[in-house]
């Protein structure tokens, strides 16, 4: 057993990491950054737990702590509504390991400076070290917050930063942080995994629509849907058949978090890209997402392929303002429209 064991796939990078804190070469700053699912967060864990020299945080992803520490919360006083709503400035396990995730949707530099002045300002007794979850949320006040501690680390911690989005991060602290890739899994090696957790669903059709995301695959095999994907074939389906499609869509969006909603971008891209192989005759296993291959082909007299390339697009300059923080609500409506123009005009 290693503290790398919850993670399928990434044998490179389990085997580097290793390596580098057995010649006690590990740099102090190191950037894992990938699309969401492929094992970051169990690799921080793995990583922070192999530092120091036992498991922290629990695997995998720390889902058992965070049920304790509910728990701890819910007994203080905390209503369940609240503890769903914001999670705490950071979470700590025994004083050696560090956690900061998003408070809501955002990390707030306020976290960062309570990591300093509480915990990092006095001098540890051995190695500590900080994961930052979910980077890609971090205001430019939290980045170049950050960005200073780096330049100088404290003396023994590690810093351990998380994103989906490696393109959002300022270049400054990519140029003083170790960049660990993260990529697509084997589908041989995530089908062994599977099996061996016992996992009984359609593993051969999570495969094809997973593209070699472990997370994603299992989820579909034991799920059989994605919430976001669902929602982007019926986005697609209001803008094809119903008059009151911008209604119906913002009611659908309007509890989303900026997460869901790039989530929703990213599949509704995928829909555009299997519709435009199905109208040149593509079979399914060309397709992203061919459980769904009935219901595009019922959509497909309904788009165009000027109007399926737009959507691309527009999904892509939605994710920007999502990144530049402009209310949801605005991405929505933009997109809607733009949609529906593009559509209209064919």
């Amino acid at each position: 057993m290693t503290y790398f064991d919850s993670i399928i796939g990434q044998d490179s990078i389990k085997a580097h990491l290793s390596e580098l804190v057995s010649r006690n070469a590990l740099p102090h700053s190191l950037l894992f950054y990938g699309e969401s699912g492929l094992g970051k967060l169990d690799m921080a864990i793995g990583l922070a737990s192999l530092l120091l020299g036992r498991q922290v945080f629990s695997q995998p992803k720390g889902e058992s702590y965070l049920a304790e520490v509910k728990e701890a919360r819910l007994a203080n006083g905390d209503t369940e509504k609240r503890i769903e709503a914001e999670g705490l400035p950071i979470y700590m396990d025994k004083g050696d390991a560090f956690w900061i995730r998003p408070m809501k949707t955002t990390l707030k530099v306020e976290q960062w400076y309570s990591l300093l002045q509480d915990h990092l300002s006095v001098a540890g007794n051995g190695n500590r070290v900080v994961i930052v979850e979910d980077f890609h949320t971090a205001n430019a006040v939290m980045a170049n917050a950050m960005l200073k501690t780096i330049e100088e680390p404290p003396e023994q911690v590690y810093f351990i930063i998380i994103t989906n989005k490696i393109n959002t991060v300022l270049p400054t602290i990519i140029s003083r942080c170790m960049g660990v890739g993260f990529n697509s899994v084997d589908v041989d090696t995530i089908r062994t995994a599977l099996v061996a957790r016992g996992i009984t669903g359609d593993i051969e059709q999570a495969l094809l629509a997973g593209h070699g995301n472990p997370q994603l695959v299992e989820k579909l095999a034991t799920q059989g849907r994605i919430e976001m994907l669902e929602l982007a074939v019926k986005v697609m389906d209001i803008l094809a058949f119903e008059t009151r499609w911008f209604s119906m869509i913002s009611l659908a969006c309007e509890s989303l978090s900026r997460e869901n909603l790039t989530e929703l971008m990213h599949w509704l891209r995928l829909i555009s890209r299997d519709m435009m192989a199905l109208k040149i005759g593509a079979q399914d296993t060309q397709l992203q997402v061919p459980m769904y291959k009935t219901q595009l082909l019922r959509l497909l007299p309904r788009w165009s392929m000027q109007a399926l390339s737009e959507v691309i697009t527009e999904t892509l300059q939605a994710e920007r303002a999502l990144r530049l923080h402009i209310k949801t609500a605005l991405v929505v409506d933009g997109l809607c429209i733009a949609l529906h123009d593009a559509r209209e005009e064919d």
